[in-house]
């Protein structure tokens, strides 16, 4: 490390001589690379406004950006989007995605994510690699007027490089401390004059951050592969079709979760017996048709995304032999888009636009119960029973480990025709209408099977032989359960440019996410029915029937309304622009993560109402010629109206009113800061120098619905310095540069607290080529 930083301090002064050597100071910056007015392409098939003059909160990140903030994965926006957050899982399984106190953690889908105009339709295929990268936008609030699958929360567009729009090679090979080491290579090329090819790979891993004091190996070791292809064929100078495949291929170990204690607020080391691993395989395919003419431009989307993964976890996170989950997962989602959207230059433009798709999603979640906790968590079950009717027999698990399959297919589909029209100029020079409406169908399903079997004894008193009782019947649940929903989403907006370089707006906009089922708890039902098939066999008259299915597995929709105004404004001509937002949201069965009773796993719940308000602020300056800066600040104030929650107490529930606490895992503040300098040296060896730095931080964040344990706003620091000579290109690169010490995850297990640390400091260098 001490050599990285020594070399990084050299590149540092090696400018400085070679800049002094300069000539010209005047000189053309061909090459110059961070600009408040750099040429990003933000054109749209379906938007009828302007994406920079959107009357609504967005962000834009374009290559220079992503690269000087190291951004690599959708998890690194959290770095630079104000608002916006995703905290670490602990694997690739999920990316729990909130915007302005909108977000889930398990089931269902708050924000949408799409690339090339393709959708994502799960979370468990977010976390991937980010390649060559044309440009990201972060759309926050409801947007279901114009996109495919509604999002309450907001939207990620992602837009690829385009072999038309780039030729050449690139190749780069990274390597850092803890074993990390990435290499990528991409190709673009021309075929012809009217068919481009791009082809593109990747390999990344390392080998861990945390250390399993179990066995002394690292928990979270990863290694990840990809390949990515695009072909588009310009069919007539009206008329493309575009063809993109994507694969990705990952391994890791997962879940590096340290018990938390609450008095001294330290987290322990990891410390698990059984095996906590995930692996995924993704395979995506996307066709795209568009044409274009003087009057519309018609375009037809079609993406199909297979996913296929295994995880294991040790789910007591603890080195005893409680319980164990090995769940399986396999998706094949298709979707199909169709939008017409006016091309003419009047004061009038719409857009028309039909979505179906269809997510097929089989899961495999089977449960052991090892030999701890049959003692310790089934076994307590009858002992309370027991000390309930003390005249009852004691009842005694014979089984060593207990298997709990569970088999669910789960398809959702969907329909959706939405139209927004824009009418500029209304009235007066400069004010615009924006209106929008989504009429939007879905269904959700659920085939579930789940069984178990137990071997029991009978001690009639204490002291008293125990007697083997006759295997009963396994206790089966099997069942189809479903639900359906019609909404109808309007979106209105008003937009006054005061001046050419400024402009306000005002928006309301309905959201909506579907609701659906939880596969996580089944273990805790099939206790269930398992205790009322044992209590009819011996004791009818104690039996008492669980609650059906659709009544627990189930949950509702959520609902929103989003009231928005904000300014934007080029407050120096290519030199300062600055964006204010002020947001309010009524909630309506907010949907959180519960955990269940006994401890055996989670589930998705309604809550009642709550209210998120806050604001937005990002400045963007050009300094000097060579540097440039940005600030991107978010307020949430995310809180719960009426919300009452159920807990166990020994043999009691009870009700607690959160009314007033803070909606989970939604921070208060998110702030970010960063510096970019770019500088061509003339009459020197080298022929470029680059640095940039970036802060980012978040809180504070209540990580439960009580408000009893959060976290305090915290903080890292991201830099890079390069040089440059020829098509050669060099960085030393450095995260979380301070090692400051924060919790990345929260989670809880038996109602024992357990937190992820965030990753420490990391240091490397990349060597990259282009020609």
């Amino acid at each position: 490390m001490k050599q990285l930083y020594l070399f990084a301090l050299y590149l540092a002064g090696l400018f400085i001589v070679c800049d002094a050597k300069a000539i010209q100071d005047n000189a053309t910056d061909t090459l110059r690379i961070y600009h408040m007015d750099e040429v990003v392409v933000t054109s749209s098939t379906k938007e009828t406004n302007n994406l920079r003059k959107l009357p609504g909160s967005v962000t834009i990140l374009s290559p220079q950006t992503i690269g000087g903030n190291q951004i690599e994965s959708v998890k690194d926006l959290s770095s630079y989007v104000p608002n916006f957050f995703i905290p670490d899982y602990g694997s690739k399984m999920t990316s729990a995605v909130y915007i302005r106190g909108i977000g889930t953690r398990n089931s269902g889908q708050s924000v949408g994510l799409y690339v090339n105009d393709a959708p994502y339709m799960d979370k468990s295929t977010f976390d991937f690699e980010l390649t060559d990268i044309q440009r990201i936008e972060v759309l926050r609030g409801p947007q279901g007027t114009l996109y495919g699958r509604n999002a309450m929360g907001g939207i990620i567009n992602i837009y690829t490089l385009s072999p038309f729009d780039y030729q050449g090679t690139k190749l780069s090979v990274s390597a850092g401390n803890y074993g990390q080491f990435k290499a990528k290579a991409s190709h673009y090329n021309k075929l012809s004059e009217n068919v481009a090819l791009s082809i593109g790979g990747y390999y990344d891993r390392n080998d861990g951050f945390f250390t399993n004091s179990f066995n002394g190996k690292k928990a979270d070791k990863e290694e990840s592969v990809g390949a990515r292809m695009g072909l588009e064929w310009m069919i007539s100078p009206r008329f493309k079709a575009t063809y993109n495949f994507s694969f990705d291929y990952s391994e890791q170990g997962a879940f590096p979760y340290g018990l938390y204690n609450p008095e001294t607020k330290e987290t322990a080391a990891v410390n698990i017996n059984d095996s906590s691993t995930y692996n995924r395989r993704m395979i995506g395919n996307q066709l795209r048709l568009e044409y274009k003419s003087n009057q519309f431009t018609l375009s037809s989307t079609t993406g199909y995304r297979h996913l296929k993964d295994n995880m294991n976890m040790d789910q007591d996170f603890s080195p005893l032999s409680i319980f164990t989950l090995n769940q399986k997962q396999k998706q094949n989602a298709f979707s199909q888009e169709i939008a017409l959207k006016s091309n003419q230059p009047t004061n009038y433009q719409w857009s028309v636009g039909l979505y179906g798709f269809y997510d097929d999603l089989h899961t495999d979640g089977p449960v052991t119960f090892k030999e701890d906790g049959v003692k310790t968590v089934l076994q307590s079950v009858f002992d309370r029973l027991k000390a309930s009717i003390p005249r009852m027999p004691q009842l005694i698990i014979l089984d060593e480990q207990i298997y709990i399959p569970g088999s669910f297919d789960t398809p959702t589909y969907g329909l959706a025709l939405y139209h927004q029209s824009t009418i500029n100029n209304l009235f007066t020079e400069g004010l615009s209408l924006t209106a929008g409406i989504r009429l939007d169908y879905e269904k959700a399903e659920m085939d579930y099977h789940s069984e178990a079997s137990m071997h029991f004894g009978m001690q009639m008193a204490p002291g008293m032989p125990m007697i083997t009782l006759p295997e009963l019947p396994t206790s089966v649940m099997d069942g189809s359960i479903n639900q359906d929903s019609w909404q109808v989403l309007p979106k209105i907006s008003l937009k006054y440019e005061c001046t050419p370089r400024t402009f306000t707006y005002i928006s309301a906009a309905r959201g909506y996410k579907a609701g659906g089922y939880n596969v996580q708890m089944f273990a805790d039902l099939i206790q269930d029915q398992l205790k009322y098939d044992l209590m009819s066999a011996y004791a009818p008259q104690m039996a008492v029937e669980p609650s059906p299915v659709k009544d627990v597995a189930s949950y509702k929709p959520e609902y929103s309304w989003n009231y928005e105004a904000g300014i934007k404004s080029e407050l120096i001509d290519k030199r300062l622009t600055a964006e204010l937002t002020l947001f309010y949201m009524d909630l309506r069965d907010i949907q959180l993560t519960k955990f269940v009773n006994s401890g055996n796993g989670r589930m998705i719940t309604n809550g009642g109402k709550a209210r998120s308000l806050g604001a937005e602020v990002t400045i963007q300056a050009r300094i000097t010629s060579n540097l440039t800066a940005n600030i991107n600040y978010g307020y949430t104030n995310a809180t719960f109206r009426n919300y009452f929650h159920e807990e166990k107490q020994g043999s009691e529930i009870i009700r607690i009113d959160y009314k007033g606490n803070h909606i989970p895992y939604t921070p208060s503040h998110t702030f970010s800061a960063g510096l970019q300098y770019s500088k061509l040296l003339n009459n020197c060896w080298l022929d470029q120098f680059t640095a940039s730095a970036q802060y980012s931080g978040a809180g504070k964040i209540w990580w439960t619905e009580k408000n009893d344990i959060g976290q305090d706003f915290n903080g890292t620091v991201n830099a890079k310095v390069g040089v440059r000579k020829g098509n050669i290109k060099l960085d030393v690169w450095t995260r979380n540069l301070l090692d400051a010490d924060y919790t990345a995850f929260y989670f809880e297990s038996f109602g024992n607290p357990y937190m992820q640390k965030g990753k420490p400091f990391q240091v490397g260098a990349e060597v990259s080529v282009a020609f």
